[in-house]
């Protein structure tokens, strides 16, 4: 299998292995199933949200199938309402904000006719509703210089209105530090919509569809949110902060309480492993993109039959109550590879040739012991 110099196989790969082969043929050799990125993304919605976004989806698959190629852009809404409750977990408490859907493939890339000639009704589908609750994204900002004060800069900073300076609906009070201006290239939001570009706009693709939908996943959870290891930077330095914060995931709570903070980044990370799972599952189910599937992720979901969140659950059981423990990704930062300067189906391509895996997606990362309460649902 193609592979990279840091995928190489430790002890703790080994087992971790032979343990998922065991279990592959303890339930029978389940069959893989194929997975979807739309579908995976609405999972574990509110009802209302899930709704909304069928609602808004209809007109844009059809305009997308029908009308692409031809000069324009789209007309129509693409934006779904915000709404208190964030899951459908059972007992969902609402919190102080209405947390709507943040686009994976930015609203202008969406709206271009020229981007989807030839694209049929169900990649159309997919493509519209591959998308992150607001709420989930969430990042650090490190202090700008040694010497800044508490208070100074805002240490984190989120997707509106994700993170506040008070707990008030709307968008009043919002941080956002690190966004960007809505410009390609400019800040967080704007990278991510050039790795999508190059992806949306490579014609040598056999599947430039697929690509762009998960390449919209992948460039989320690499500039749109941060891992634990990293969110955890943040905690002196909000904690020294002279007045509250506020985050949508965690309610009326200070961020400043160190308990706060914990669920957040608890809440945050839950989330960005998820999003790794099921994007991850994509790919598996996928010839040409299966090589790029980092080593742990997929021998769980090669011996759970290729679903996402029986393989993650799986794993996080391992992680919390196994005596021997699989390999963790512990990188402060994102370790996967610059997604602005190659297509999708380029560093596929560049896999399944060298045999050395390009690293569009990174390993498993630690996870919660339970999932937190207001992430999504099942």
């Amino acid at each position: 299998m193609p592979s990279h110099a840091d995928d190489k196989l430790t002890l703790r790969h080994a087992f971790t292995r032979t343990r998922n082969a065991w279990r592959f043929y303890a339930s029978g050799r389940p069959a893989p199933q194929a997975q979807r990125m739309g579908k995976l993304a609405r999972k574990g919605l509110n009802p209302a949200v899930r709704a909304q976004l069928k609602v808004r989806r209809t007109p844009w698959a059809q305009w997308a199938k029908h009308n692409a190629g031809v000069a324009g852009q789209y007309g129509g809404n693409v934006r779904v309402t915000a709404q208190n409750i964030l899951t459908n977990r059972p007992g969902a408490v609402p919190t102080f904000v209405g947390i709507g859907l943040d686009e994976n493939i930015a609203t202008r890339v969406l709206n271009t006719r020229a981007n989807w000639v030839g694209i049929r009704k169900r990649a159309a589908k997919d493509i519209f509703e591959v998308r992150s609750r607001n709420a989930d994204l969430v990042w650090y900002n490190p202090p700008p210089n040694p010497a800044a004060a508490a208070g100074a800069w805002p240490p984190i900073a989120g997707h509106t209105p994700g993170i506040k300076s008070a707990a008030v609906g709307g968008t009043a009070g919002a941080i956002t530090t690190g966004h960007g201006n809505g410009q390609i290239g400019n800040g967080r939001d704007g990278i991510r919509e050039s790795a999508v570009t190059r992806s949306v706009q490579d014609m040598a693709s056999p599947d430039r569809f697929l690509d762009t939908a998960v390449m919209g996943a992948l460039a989320t959870i690499k500039h749109m949110s941060d891992p634990s290891t990293r969110l955890n930077l943040a905690k002196p330095h909000v904690a020294a902060l002279p007045t509250a914060r506020y985050a949508a995931l965690t309610g009326n709570n200070d961020l400043r309480q160190p308990a706060t903070f914990d669920s957040l980044v608890d809440h945050v990370q839950e989330e960005r492993e998820r999003k790794k799972w099921e994007v991850g599952s994509v790919m598996h189910g996928d010839n040409r993109l299966q090589g790029m599937v980092p080593p742990v992720i997929r021998s769980y979901l090669a011996s759970h039959g290729n679903q996402p969140h029986t393989a993650m659950e799986a794993f996080r059981s391992d992680l919390h109550h196994a005596w021997f423990k699989p390999s963790v990704n512990t990188s402060v930062e994102s370790d996967t590879r610059d997604l602005t300067t190659k297509s999708l189906n380029q560093m596929a391509t560049k896999t399944n040739t060298t045999g050395r895996r390009q690293r569009s997606l990174s390993d498993a990362r630690v996870l919660p012991a339970v999932a937190p309460p207001n992430s999504r649902g099942q």
